[in-house]
């Protein structure tokens, strides 16, 4: 079993959710090394934000060897794919912080992968990101878990079949 304690004792959640001991229905992807699933918490206007995360625990990007790498960013590839078409989002932004000072507030490793549109206020004004995020509830996360995976699956947007192509 994953451990689900951070070095400090205190419990990791995102290890507590890909090990299945918490919300495991909001898992909307696991392979042997990284799994996605809905932030808890989004911007209104950006619904379906999603995390990738290793499975096994790094507190930062800094303690990722070349092999987890490439895991990781073809984990990201797929869901950013997966989520524009699923969202019909006219973009998708990828974040990850390290360390208190640069943005992480979760110290297990996580890519943001976000559906943007078009004049969605998403780095402008008092409610930009991070600042105007809501608590998404989670029922509603087990729905965007499903539409994701489900996308996964999915034929993708024209231009982007090449894409899929190269990661089956």
């Amino acid at each position: 079993m994953i451990d689900t304690l951070a070095r400090d004792g205190t419990t990791c959640p995102f290890c507590a959710i890909t090990s299945g001991a918490l919300t495991p229905e909001v898992v909307a992807y696991r392979d042997q090394n990284t799994a996605a699933f809905p932030s808890r918490h989004q911007q209104p206007r950006n619904q379906g934000h999603m995390l990738v995360v290793p499975v096994n625990r790094l507190a930062q990007i800094y303690d990722i060897d070349g092999v987890l790498a490439g895991a990781l960013m073809t984990t990201v590839a797929r869901v950013a794919r997966a989520l524009k078409n699923a969202c019909a989002a006219d973009g998708v932004s990828v974040r990850q912080n390290n360390e208190e000072h640069g943005g992480q507030d979760v110290f297990h490793v996580h890519f943001h992968v976000i559906p943007r549109f078009a004049e969605d206020g998403f780095n402008t004004g008092e409610t930009r990101f991070p600042f105007g995020m809501v608590e998404v509830p989670l029922s509603e996360r087990v729905k965007q878990a499903a539409v994701l995976r489900d996308a996964l699956a999915l034929p993708l947007l024209p231009g982007l079949e090449s894409a899929r192509s190269s990661q089956d």
